[in-house]
């Protein structure tokens, strides 16, 4: 059966790894407002940092204007680099073309940026991906101390799943530039993947930056939250979003981790809060996380204003139109969110999942599984979910490989379940019928056994469906789907409601079939 790595897991607040030109855009760059605490290396900084806007404003040339773009980088100035890369990017310049690219990054759109419908080809997001790895090569070869360029090819060949290539991509941007926001963040979020959580919380805390700035403390609360840990910096995080010394959109991130803290420990109403606080200036990654817990949480502020004041927002909007059952916008938005965040495995899971179980498009499962599995090879819901629709589209041996290479023993409870009764999915329609009805049994006693009735009603309901299709849909055997509906009032989970019907629906086409 297919499965979601969202819609039965927790969320956390994580830093996004977006290309750099739409981090800058977004603000999540610009100098922190707290002006009451500083650290040396702070100081140091903005005292050089001046100086190079002085020689800049009273001598515009050419070294001007790359010194300042470099020191406005590290200390986040966006007006005195955008200022610098419009200089810079002139085409009468004799520049180094490495210098004339990084200008045009800050200023140019990002060409992964999809602001219309996207379409599920992804034929052009593969000639774009090489195009840019090609350019941000001949970037570090020209230019070999600029953390940026090093950063984003780490991010490239993260995608396309040359997970070596981009380690050794991130550890360069690291050394050039360790006191970076930018960089701590993305670092951070890289070893996250790979699933070095210690690294990515030491990283953060490496950063002279770390106890004043909230973007960074809000990382490592996330990021211990994933790793079913309570953060040492929890304390720290509450005295700077009581300071009075942050902006909101500053603080919005922290709220959010901080909120989603409380949801852990079962404190719903302090939660409410905290949640409440991050929307007041939400970005993408704290708007998706309200929406995320809106189910667990009553009255947020999630208003259409709120959703109309982000950028970015298609994870929040995928979530939203799944929990108002409008399956295909939810799909639609899931996505552009995997084309945001293409290295990510909780677009491609969720949208796998929809695509599989609720909409029954098993060539777009299958596409999006693939794209998926370059960046996170051996993911079991990925896996799982493409063998699911092989099995679904009668490709028995397809599936079957891909089954074959799934690590059991690195496999949680909830997962063994859902393997169990995949497999027997395909001995069903390998011929070995007693041998799947084994396997679903065994996936249903599981369930149970983990006291998990929703994953116990879909492995009973997978095994109902492939007997009732073997057996060519018995008038007798039909009161069974009534009665599985009957159990569906109480798990409140709208969607499983569709899979009753999508069934309903192949009977009625099966019988169809048999007038004609």
């Amino acid at each position: 059966m297919s499965s979601s790595n969202l819609n039965n897991t927790i969320r956390n607040v994580i830093p996004r790894w977006r290309e750099f030109n739409e981090t800058l855009s977004l603000g999540e760059l610009s100098p922190i407002t707290n002006t009451k605490v500083t650290t040396q290396s702070d100081f140091i900084n903005s005292i050089q940092h001046q100086q190079k806007i002085f020689d800049w404003k009273i001598n515009q040339t050419i070294s001007a204007a790359i010194e300042l773009l470099n020191s406005s980088y590290i200390v986040d100035d966006e007006n005195s680099l955008f200022e610098t890369a419009s200089f810079l990017k002139s085409g009468k310049l004799n520049i180094a073309p490495s210098i004339k690219h990084f200008s045009n990054s800050v200023l140019i759109v990002n060409p992964l940026k999809i602001e219309e419908e996207p379409n599920t080809s992804f034929e052009k997001f593969d000639s774009i991906i090489g195009q840019l790895i090609k350019k941000f090569r001949q970037s570090v070869s020209n230019n070999p101390n600029n953390p940026i360029s090093w950063l984003e090819l780490a991010r490239l060949y993260l995608i396309i799943g040359k997970e070596q290539a981009a380690e050794r991509c991130i550890a360069v941007g690291l050394q050039l530039a360790p006191n970076n926001r930018y960089v701590s963040r993305v670092v951070s979020r890289y070893f996250t993947h790979s699933g070095d959580l210690k690294m990515a919380r030491k990283v953060l805390k490496l950063n002279p930056s770390f106890s004043i700035d909230p973007w960074l403390i809000s990382a490592d609360i996330g990021i211990s939250t994933l790793d079913n840990k309570s953060s040492f910096h929890i304390k720290r995080g509450l005295e700077l979003t009581n300071s009075k010394n942050y902006s909101p959109y500053e603080l919005n991130e922290l709220f959010s981790a901080l909120a989603t803290q409380e949801l852990y420990s079962g404190n719903v109403k302090n939660s409410r809060k905290l949640y409440n606080y991050s929307l007041i200036s939400p970005n993408d990654n704290s708007l998706a996380q309200a929406v995320w817990a809106r189910p667990q949480v009553s009255d947020l502020n999630l208003t259409q204003s709120t959703f109309e004041k982000v950028s970015h927002i298609s994870e929040a909007k995928a979530y939203f139109y799944f929990n108002n059952k409008q399956w295909n916008q939810a799909y639609t938005n899931t996505i552009q969110w995997f084309i945001d965040q293409p290295f990510s495995r909780d677009p491609a899971g969720f949208g796998s999942f929809i695509a599989s179980s609720i909409l029954e498009n098993f060539d777009d499962a299958i596409k999006i599984c693939r794209y998926g599995l370059k960046a996170t090879p051996g993911d079991f819901t990925l896996m799982n979910n493409m063998a699911f629709s092989y099995l679904k589209q009668d490709e028995p041996q397809k599936a079957q490989n891909i089954i074959n290479r799934i690590n059991i023993q690195n496999l949680n409870d909830r997962e063994k379940v859902i393997y169990s009764a995949t497999k027997g999915l395909l001995m069903y329609k390998l011929g070995y019928t007693e041998n799947g009805e084994r396997l679903y049994n065994e996936a249903s006693q599981q369930a149970d056994k983990i006291k998990d009735k929703k994953l116990k009603f879909l492995a009973d309901f997978h095994h109902l469906s492939i007997q009732l299709e073997y057996e060519e849909f018995p008038v007798y055997q039909l009161s069974k789907i009534d009665k599985l509906a009957e159990e569906l009032k109480g798990l409140k989970e709208e969607y499983l409601t569709v899979l009753v019907s999508n069934l309903k629906n192949r009977i009625e086409l099966f019988k169809d079939k048999l007038i004609l």
